[in-house]
């Protein structure tokens, strides 16, 4: 894992609203527990090595009967593919050229995806 320096952590929105726009970027939302969840998305697919950048959120407000939870981001992170579990010897085995590139593609990436939210919303 990956963890990434951007402004996301800490913004708000509607879930609904959000998920719209995530979609669209190829984001799909993989729920932890009732009130943890992220949106994933694929950041790379090089033959065997597949490597998903990690947008967590916790839902902050839901109402029963309500169209949409209010929700609030955590810190990005990039993620290897499911097929590699260890986190830990992901990051051990990248080297510091391919880990300081990984990252400065994750952070545009979280940018991308903040600026489209903004224009759209």
């Amino acid at each position: 894992m990956i963890v990434l320096d951007t402004n996301m952590p800490g913004k708000r929105g509607f879930l609904r609203k959000l998920q719209i726009h995530l979609d669209e970027l190829g984001f799909h939302i993989n729920r932890k527990n009732t009130h943890h969840a992220f949106f994933h998305g694929m950041l790379s697919s090089k033959a065997t090595e597949k490597l998903y950048l990690s947008l967590p959120f916790q839902i902050l407000h839901e109402e029963q009967d309500q169209p949409s939870a209010q929700i609030e981001f955590g810190n990005p992170q990039i993620v290897p593919s499911a097929a590699c579990q260890d986190t830990n010897s992901f990051q051990n085995t990248l080297h510091q050229q391919d880990f300081h590139y990984w990252k400065c593609k994750g952070e545009q990436a979280v940018q991308q995806i903040i600026n489209h939210i903004d224009n759209n919303l």
